[in-house]
């Protein structure tokens, strides 16, 4: 279980998060919306290891995050929205930086993700697509249980975001743990379940209320439906 316990985060006087508390099982996957700047991407690098919080508890599988550091990189798998990649690298080098490419894991992973043929070539001459895949395919060279992707398809055609949202669905089977940032109306209604980020406070939202038109609505501050 992955357990979330009151995690704060002030960028100068200015509260971005405050008091986030919830909790995922495995095999769920959890959406996470709210309008840009809200704090999903500072929720999510908080959780990833990336950026420290003012306050609260990270609880892993049993594992006290803000303990054990060096736990992220076993348990947790991050994909930010901005490209990780080093662009002047190979695939391959890419890969190795992320945990090899000998192991049977690693080499699972990159069948799935179809990039097998691409190991020698740079990242700076692949498509968005490709490289979004295999940003993917280095957070998951650990098998960690617990992935967060911000915005996973954001930018991709749909050729692209279905082999993704084919893939997250495995994962999910399998008992991994999603938390994800999105926008995306699949993604949101894919979700087992949905968290609304507004002035730093977190709610969770009904099936009703998962819908792009109520989500809209929210972001908007209106009680009808309607265009910001």
């Amino acid at each position: 279980m992955v357990e979330i316990k009151q995690i704060k985060k002030r960028y100068g006087k200015k509260s971005i998060l405050g008091d986030i508390t919830f909790q995922v099982v495995p095999g769920e996957a959890l959406a996470i919306v709210g309008r840009n700047g809200c704090g999903k991407t500072t929720l999510l690098q908080i959780m990833a290891g990336v950026l420290k919080a003012d306050g609260g508890q990270l609880s892993y599988f049993g594992h006290e995050m803000t303990k054990e550091t060096k736990a992220f990189r076993k348990l947790c798998g991050y994909v930010p929205q901005e490209n990780p990649l080093l662009e002047e690298l190979s695939v391959k080098d890419n890969i190795r930086l992320w945990g090899g490419v000998q192991s049977e894991a690693a080499r699972e992973i990159l069948a799935y993700f179809e990039l097998e043929e691409l190991l020698n070539t740079k990242v700076e001459k692949l498509s968005g697509g490709m490289k979004r895949r295999l940003a993917i395919a280095c957070a998951l060279l650990e098998r960690p249980p617990l992935l967060l992707l911000d915005e996973p398809t954001a930018a991709l055609d749909i050729y692209y975001q279905e082999s993704i949202h084919r893939w997250m669905a495995e994962y999910k089977k399998q008992g991994g743990i999603i938390i994800m940032s999105t926008h995306d109306e699949h993604e949101i209604s894919w979700a087992d379940r949905c968290l609304f980020i507004q002035e730093g406070r977190v709610e969770e939202l009904t099936k009703e209320e998962k819908s792009m038109e109520r989500i809209q609505s929210r972001i908007c501050g209106r009680r009808i439906l309607g265009k910001c």
